[in-house]
């Protein structure tokens, strides 16, 4: 019985975030300001198909997803490198 109940809930906030989690993605990514090689041109292009709410590919999906975790890793780099650079890394 509750597996029925959580398939409309799963449907409904899946739709709605299918709009926005692309762009919430690509903010991410262009926010963590990750080094991007290859994939810029490929992000520009899931980046245009967003705009124009066009279905993107699994494809770009899982590029999107793994682009996101990239950033996150760079952010804790970032932070961690941060966290110990002034004093840690002096001597005398």
């Amino acid at each position: 019985m509750t597996g029925s109940r959580e398939k409309p809930g799963m449907q409904k906030s899946g739709g709605m975030s299918e709009r926005i989690r692309p762009h919430m993605l690509i903010r991410i990514i262009e926010d963590s300001k990750i080094p991007l090689e290859e994939e810029e041109s490929k992000l520009q292009k899931i980046k245009g198909k967003v705009e124009h709410d066009e279905q993107l590919s699994r494809e770009d999906e899982f590029l999107l997803t793994r682009l996101v975790e990239r950033a996150h890793e760079w952010q804790k780099g970032l932070k961690s490198s941060s966290d110990t650079e002034p004093e840690d890394t002096m001597s005398g």
